[in-house]
């Protein structure tokens, strides 16, 4: 359904709810499905091209078959997946750009990789003669079989069932085989139009958050942040122009919204795993999609980190506040934790205050847009008196819903003024709404006078 943002003078084309979110003081929540973080998986060495493979927590290993590896092997795509399955209940991923599939023949018989990239070379087929009658036919990943085949009589029998690992085809008798294992599999490299298509198919997907696990190298010809560009104008994007509640979590840009957080250094695990910045967008950006409208992460202890990679000493960590940065700092007990839960705005003006600078701010207001969406859908209320009692009825049940009296993520509601149909102005199809939202923050900074005798 269209969305975003509207100006008074100008008629939207499309039917659909459309949002200004304005600071006065008064802001706009948000209470809508949390958990899910998208993450590009950038050059994997395995899996299908351009599609989007959910993992959810309490299965993480369903997509074994499709990734190559499991969640605890020790390559970048896995430590991602970890990393955000601390704090997110389903993970999305995607692989922008597969690379050659490895191959081999075994007498009259083709073997091919599924998917293409190096792992499919530590793919094996072994044959041998069925005690009873035909073969058995085993495939191993590694020292691992992954797949059976029991009593062979013919190549028919093995491309009639799908392994999920290796094609078969040809034709001709079987043979026993000790081990033939593939090879010329190779990794795929993303280029710029890969990932443009990744932008371009993301908004369609449902997801809270996403982690882009790349940095600048600061090298000549450094095509990354031309990539951090277009990541973050398609965040903004969604969220302005489509209206849903999204956010991007980068490493070295300075976006400047509310929409973007700027992470500007890592952690190193108890494991030895350097979490730099870029790879560290996973596991905030997991947290962000996972947390309540009611906490904030300021302080939040990293599971799993003992250091920091990139530490900021004290004028370093204001400086890096002032320019919107979320950084990692230590606490007293020497833990590891998020300094500040901020996102990179850093302009503010008459509309955006100072609130907006705060990520628990920006869930509620995503999450109320979310509600309104929802409750409001085009051509369900009539555009006269008696609809507009019925729509304030409705919005004013939202305040309740999260007010006080429900999930606690506004105050101070007037429930007569902070939801109401400006009659002046709604005419034709067009019914406009001034809506009062005053949020809840976190208390982060706290002053102490302590009065000695």
């Amino acid at each position: 359904m269209p969305g975003g943002k509207f100006d008074r003078l100008v008629d939207k084309i499309r039917p659909g709810t459309y949002i200004n979110f304005e600071s006065s003081r008064n802001d706009n929540l948000d209470r809508s499905r949390k958990g899910t973080v998208l993450i590009p998986l950038i050059n994997h060495s395995y899996g299908p091209e351009k599609e989007y493979i959910l993992i959810e927590s309490f299965a993480p290993e369903s997509q074994y078959k499709k990734l190559g590896f499991s969640i605890g092997d020790q390559v970048p795509a896995m430590l991602l997946i970890r990393e955000a399955l601390k704090r997110a209940g389903r993970v999305l991923v995607y692989i922008p750009k597969q690379g050659a599939k490895a191959k081999v023949s075994i007498g009259t018989i083709q073997v091919e990789a599924v998917h293409g990239g190096t792992r499919g070379n530590a793919l094996k087929v072994v044959i041998v003669a069925n005690p009873s009658s035909g073969f058995d036919v085993t495939i191993h990943l590694g020292n691992m079989p992954v797949f059976d085949y029991t009593g062979i009589s013919s190549v028919n029998d093995l491309i009639a069932e799908e392994n999920g690992w290796v094609t078969f085809t040809g034709m001709g008798a079987i043979t026993a085989n000790a081990g033939a294992t593939l090879a010329g599999g190779v990794d795929g490299q993303a280029t710029n139009a890969d990932f443009m298509k990744f932008l371009e198919t993301s908004e369609g997907q449902l997801w809270d958050a996403l982690a882009f696990p790349l940095g600048p190298t600061g090298e000549t010809g450094d095509t990354v942040p031309a990539l951090l560009d277009a990541v973050a104008s398609k965040i903004i994007e969604i969220r302005e122009v489509s209206g849903k509640g999204r956010i991007g979590v980068l490493s070295g840009l300075h976006a400047d919204h509310e929409g973007i957080i700027n992470i500007t250094n890592g952690v190193v695990l108890a494991d030895g795993s350097r979490i730099t910045a870029p790879l560290a967008t996973a596991w905030v950006a997991a947290t962000e999609a996972s947390s309540s409208l009611t906490e904030g992460n300021t302080h939040r202890v990293y599971p799993g980190a003992v250091e920091i990679i990139g530490y900021k000493d004290n004028d370093a960590a204001i400086e890096a506040i002032k320019a919107g940065e979320f950084f990692f700092s230590l606490n007293d007990e020497g833990e590891v934790i998020i300094e500040y839960d901020i996102n990179s705005l850093v302009t503010l003006t008459p509309k955006k205050d100072e609130t907006y600078k705060k990520n628990r701010t920006i869930r509620v207001f995503d999450a109320f847009a979310e509600w309104v969406k929802k409750n409001f859908p085009p051509g369900k209320f009539d555009n006269d008196s008696d609809g507009w009692e019925v729509m304030e009825g409705v919005g004013r049940s939202g305040l309740r819903e999260f007010g006080p009296d429900g999930i606690g993520a506004i105050k101070n509601i007037d429930f007569e003024a902070d939801f109401r149909v400006d009659r002046s102005a709604s005419i034709g199809d067009g019914t406009y709404f001034n809506v009062g939202l005053e949020h809840k923050e976190s208390s982060e900074k706290s002053y102490f006078t302590i009065i000695t005798r």
